[in-house]
């Protein structure tokens, strides 16, 4: 077999892999039921802090009626919940439910099972050599 095939075969394996963390994963967290449209916005409500509708409708550009659609879609599967201001009562902000944050993290997660993976089936000096393999690229 010459390199360039043994190299794809690698690279193949290594991402197959990491496909089958994320599948695991997803059926965990019972992600089949989301669209991922929806995945999207979790991850948006996740790295945004205070969020609340008028500036969730601003980031995607759409209207607050959809928002309070999206929201309340979201609200149902159990990935957000509204949580009023304290300091202004009309003000809703939107947060994660623990089950949105780890579908919102799911791809961090899955690198954290490949990693457990990786240390289960590699001996510590195949390791050693992953690693500096890898920083290569």
């Amino acid at each position: 077999m010459e390199k360039r095939e043994l190299v794809f075969n690698a690279v193949t394996k290594l991402s197959s892999l990491g496909k089958e963390c994320n599948l695991e994963l997803s059926r965990r967290l019972g992600m089949d039921e989301l669209q991922l449209n929806q995945i999207h916005y979790l991850k948006i409500i996740n790295r945004t802090v205070d969020l609340t509708f008028s500036r969730f409708a601003e980031i995607l550009n759409v209207t607050k009626p959809s928002i309070t659609e999206i929201v309340n879609k979201l609200i149902r599967i159990e990935c957000v919940r509204k949580v009023q201001s304290p300091d202004d009562g009309r003000i809703y902000f939107i947060e994660l439910t623990e089950k949105g944050r780890s579908i919102a993290q799911v791809t961090s997660l899955a690198d954290q099972r490949l990693v457990e993976i990786i240390l289960e089936r590699l001996s510590d000096s195949e390791i050693d050599c992953f690693v500096e393999l890898v920083s290569k690229l």
